[in-house]
């Protein structure tokens, strides 16, 4: 495999305080190590240079260039018109330990794995979280990394040959953009499936708002996740549900807050269903 290219190119739980901290150190080992598809040479440096490294992650005032990295699975050529599989990584994480979690799959995909926007100890945030999970500030900071997210992914497809919309996943903060972008970017997501990810309620889109082209949801979540609960996740859903969007939850008894095997195995299912639809 050759390396990759980086590109910059409803009430809630009070389990939702939980320590950020904590939060981070679990995130930072979510993906499984993992195998490989093609991937592009070489390490392309960012057009700007990236904020110095700080503790506490701000998210940016208006969307901003997103870097990524960029690899085709499947045995797949780069010339081939090929769906946009976009893995999004929680906090502390960056993209060279996440795309571990779909480099490996055997179906035919060019697989983004973008870095989050600020530089967040070892590794990258995607918006600031010293408030609660279900805050309003928490929900505007997922809206304007989800609208940089959207306005990338819109110019990946305009460049690259690419079939259909993006199929979106990722995993805890990169669960709540999922659902972000299936929400308020249907022009540019097909199908979305989160990963230990939440929805706050500033980011619900509100009675009669739903977009007809907003694609189908599966959230995938741990029961015993302590870090980002799943009760405000399954009142999401069910919200959701009732706005006419079609979300469903798949619940994993005894997983917490990281991305077990069986729901990776499950993850792989969805996301290869999504592709071959594209076909």
């Amino acid at each position: 495999m050759r390396p990759s290219r980086l590109r910059r190119c409803s009430a809630w739980s009070a389990l939702a305080l939980a320590s950020l901290v904590s939060l981070a150190a679990c995130e930072r080992r979510a993906a499984p190590p993992g195998g490989g598809g093609a991937a592009d040479t070489g390490l392309q440096a960012p057009r700007a240079a990236p904020a110095a490294s700080t503790a506490v992650p701000t998210a940016p005032a208006a969307p901003v260039a997103v870097e990524y990295l960029e690899e085709v699975t499947g045995g797949a050529d780069r010339g081939e018109a090929l769906p946009l599989v976009v893995a999004i990584h929680g906090l502390g994480d960056r993209p060279e330990s996440f795309a571990g979690l779909l480099s490996g799959v055997d179906f035919k995909a060019r697989l983004i794995v973008p870095r989050g926007l600020t530089p967040y100890h070892d590794g990258y945030s995607w918006f600031a979280l010293q408030q609660a999970l279900g805050s309003d500030d928490v929900g505007q900071g997922i809206l304007r990394a989800a609208g940089a997210l959207a306005a990338t992914l819109e110019r990946l497809a305009a460049e690259r040959p690419t079939r259909g919309k993006a199929v979106v996943t990722g995993f805890s903060q990169g669960g709540a953009l999922s659902f972000a972008l299936a929400l308020h970017h249907p022009r540019v997501v097909g199908a979305a499936f989160p990963v230990g990810g939440w929805v706050p309620p500033s980011a619900l889109p509100g009675a009669g708002a739903v977009d007809p082209a907003t694609p189908a949801l599966v959230a995938l979540h741990g029961e015993a996740d302590r870090r980002v609960p799943i009760g405000p996740t399954r009142e999401a859903i069910a919200t959701l549900s009732r706005l006419g969007v079609k979300a469903s939850l798949e619940a994993y008894p005894d997983v917490g807050h990281t991305v077990s095997a069986e729901m990776r195995r499950d993850l792989v299912r969805l996301i290869r269903s999504a592709v071959d639809e594209m076909r």
